[in-house]
Order: structure tokens, then sequence, then C-alpha cells
């Protein structure tokens, strides 16, 4: 599957391309393996600016929420300064959704969609609102040319309304998310980690080794970070944060941060 900025064509991530390739091979990918290939791909997405995975400015003040057991707090405000000109559109999305929760905590809901402009949800199914919400902190169009970040947020949205009968159960659930924003987000890293890597890995697997072997590693790999964010722990109440500003970009700045080292990257 390709996207808009074509890095998965890059040079730079033959290697990779060819330890996922290779592993597919076993038929059988181990919590182990999973983990070494996984820490390949955050490594490399560390070193390519248009992911936003690099220059997480740690040393300015960031803050974060991590697998260790912190939620972040504000950072320092060079720190959220330096994770919006540096950051890419993971970062300005991570922000958007942090800002979006924080407004559910207070207002509910359907009152936080009106307040985007989405207003009429009369006959729509929990899968329409929960693409419509997709397209809405994918605003503005020009921070989100990249389809793997797009394919991620659907992906995530996709995974909230499964299982609701209405509109109201997926607001209901989506009420009781809003108050662990710091997890959200962190799931919000892992599903971009796993489309990066579908998107750098899965059509060389498929070549090499069939559909069914590409299918199932790849499902392997999700099943690996599905476990990794879910050991994340949250403890800090980020609903008074101020996500447009400063304070918000350095929270993001540390998850971020968090991310690389829970998956054993590199930057």
């Amino acid at each position: 599957m390709g996207t808009s900025t074509n890095y998965s064509a890059s040079p730079n991530w033959k290697t990779t391309k060819q330890q996922v390739t290779q592993a597919g091979g076993d038929g059988f990918v181990t919590p182990k393996k999973a983990g070494e290939l996984v820490a390949a791909v955050v490594s490399q997405m560390a070193k390519e600016p248009s992911l936003g995975f690099g220059g997480s400015s740690r040393g300015s003040g960031g803050g974060g929420g991590g697998g260790s057991g912190g939620g972040g707090s504000g950072g320092g405000s060079r720190g959220g300064s330096n994770a919006r000109s540096s950051g890419g559109s993971i970062r300005s999305v991570a922000s958007g959704l942090g800002h979006f929760l924080s407004e559910v905590q207070k207002i509910g809901f359907a009152q936080a969609l009106a307040d985007h402009g989405l207003t009429d949800l009369s006959g729509k199914s929990p899968d329409e609102v929960a693409l419509e919400l997709a397209d809405l902190l994918c605003e503005p169009a020009s921070l989100i040319d990249d389809t793997v970040l797009r394919d991620a947020l659907i992906d995530m949205m996709m995974e909230w309304s499964e299982g609701n009968a209405s509109v109201e159960e997926l607001g209901a659930d989506v009420e009781v998310m809003a108050s662990d924003i710091n997890g959200v987000l962190h799931e919000l890293m892992g599903h971009y980690i796993y489309q990066v890597f579908k998107s750098v890995g899965y059509q060389g697997l498929l070549k090499n080794h069939g559909f069914e072997a590409a299918d199932g590693m790849c499902g392997q790999i999700k099943d690996y970070i599905d476990a990794r964010i879910s050991d994340v722990e949250s403890n800090h109440d980020l609903s008074s944060i101020d996500w447009n500003g400063q304070d918000g970009a350095g929270v993001v700045d540390g998850i971020v941060s968090d991310t690389i080292d829970l998956f054993g990257g590199t930057e």
C-alpha cells in the first residue's frame, strides 16, 4: 500500500524491508522477533523528519506519558515550540485528538462533535460518525497528506465504533476513553507504527511469501504492538492542558519520545 510521501520506497528503508521480508519466511514471528522488527521500524521512523517521530525535545522540557507509568505534564515552552516546528502531521493530529477528548470530558461527546461542526447525527451509524470524526481530526487537509497516518486514525476510530449499536453507545464509550487521554494518544502512536510497518513491509512479504503469510505476519506484529501499548500506565489528568499551545505540544512531544523508548527504538 503506497503513501503520498512515498517514504517506503526510500533507500533508507532498504535494510528494514529486507529484515521484514526475511522474517516472513519463518511462518511465525516470535514476540522477540516481533520486538526486533518493530524496534527497527520505529528507529527508522525517528530518522525520517516527515514522519514526525524525530526531533523530540527531551532536553527542552517535553513532558510525557510512557510505558514506565508517566502520564505527561505540560512541557516547557521551548519544548512545545520545538515539537511543533519539527513534529510533522502525527503531532498535529495527536494534539487535535487530545483537545477533542478534553472537550468530551467537559461537555460530552455530542456537544464536542457539535462544536466541531458535526451537528446532525440523525440516522447515522456509529461507523459513519467515527469516520466523520476521523475527518474532523484530519483537518486542515494540508497537515495530513500522509495516507499512512490517515489509515492509522481511521483504524482507531473504527475500533472505537466496533460493537456499538448506536451513536449514543459510541458516545458513551468515547466519554469513558476521554478520562485517559494519555492512553488514547499512545494508542494512536501504536496504530501509526503498525501502518508504517505495513507500508514498508507488506508488499515484500506478499511478493515473496504470499497473501496468507503476509497477512498472518502483519496480524502478529499488530498483536505485539497492541500488547505493548496496553502496558502503558496513565495517572495524569490532561483535561486542562492547552492543546493548541506550547503545553499541549510538550505533552505530545513526550508521548512520542516515550513511544520510541517503549518499542526500543533509537533517535
